[in-house]
């Protein structure tokens, strides 16, 4: 997988979270959200064999991320729900410039957005 064209960036908290264009394996085209210094996405979608963009997240980036924040309970929600909405504006992004008239899974309507959100919220610091 190889970062092709930057797409935006955005400061939460500690981390700054980067979108990307990819370069699948496959030499298919993703898109990726990804943490400052990780070579692996946070957030990645990549169209599937019968031709949906799937969505998947890397769950041990998600705990990565809750075990170095040192926010309290409300400050991690304010923090999840802006990585929210830049993962939202990213995801249209993606469609209009990546997925053209593809159908595409979003984090909204996926089972990832209540993992991700009980791992963040409900991990270390609960002040």
């Amino acid at each position: 997988m190889k970062k092709i064209i930057f797409v935006d960036s955005t400061q939460i908290g500690l981390f700054t979270f980067q979108a990307y264009i990819l370069e699948l394996c496959n030499l298919n085209v993703g898109f990726g959200i990804y943490i400052e210094t990780f070579d692996i996405p946070l957030v990645l979608f990549e169209k599937d064999a019968s031709d949906v963009v799937r969505l998947s997240i890397d769950e041990s980036l998600v705990q990565f991320i809750a075990n170095k924040s040192i926010s309290s309970r409300i400050e991690r929600q304010q923090y999840f729900n802006q990585l929210l909405e830049f993962v939202k504006s990213s995801e249209e992004l993606a469609a209009k410039i990546v997925f053209k008239e593809k159908e595409m899974e979003y984090l909204a309507d996926s089972k990832y957005l209540v993992q991700m959100r009980n791992i963040y919220i409900n991990s270390g610091n609960q002040a």
